[in-house]
């Protein structure tokens, strides 16, 4: 059976869609001084940090993309999409940065919500340019035979990078979430 890296790729892009809007809840009940369980926040860095950047993004740079430049008319997107990731590690790293001097009406709080805005804005059209532009691009460059090699290496990096069981955690976390913030189970 013939595997689709790309179908995973935007299978992620659906848990992290998630855990934006969660974050967007968020942001309005921070700006509105509302309680927050410091807890959700940790998990939602770590989220951001692990599966989103060094999983998702991971696969994109390390393996994806490596195989989309050998077409140098893909270059230029390629370079905006990396781009767009450090960005986003940026904005991962102010939330981090904040999360010592978190707690309901403080700097630290704040600075996370206008983290967490930035990044929203930044992945929702990150996601968009990758679903429209380079997931089409790559679905017609790549041999199926190459995607299958991509799939492997896709399975041996998420393994290495969040380890056994984190995905399954990860989905835990984004369901409890998902019920706390936005009503859902």
């Amino acid at each position: 059976m013939n595997k689709n890296p790309i179908v995973d790729l935007v299978d992620e892009h659906k848990g992290i869609v998630t855990m934006l809007n969660i974050m967007q809840k968020i942001t309005s009940k921070i700006q509105k001084r509302e309680n927050i369980e410091k807890d959700h926040i940790n998990k939602i860095v770590e989220f951001l940090s692990n599966f989103a950047d060094k999983c998702h993004h991971g696969k994109e740079e390390d393996i994806l993309f490596p195989e989309l430049t050998r077409n140098s008319a893909n270059i230029p997107l390629i370079n905006e999409l990396l781009g767009e990731h450090k960005s986003g590690r940026d904005y991962i790293g102010g939330m981090k940065a904040s999360l010592h001097d978190f707690s309901t009406g403080s700097p630290g709080a704040y600075h996370i919500a206008i983290n967490m805005q930035g990044y929203i804005t930044l992945l929702v059209s990150h996601i968009q340019k990758e679903t429209k532009e380079l997931f089409p691009i790559a679905d017609k460059e790549i041999s199926e035979n190459t995607k299958n090699l991509i799939e492997e290496k896709f399975e041996e990096l998420e393994s290495n990078i969040i380890g056994e069981g984190k995905h399954e955690e990860y989905h835990g976390w984004l369901k409890m979430l998902m019920s706390i913030y936005l009503g859902k189970n």
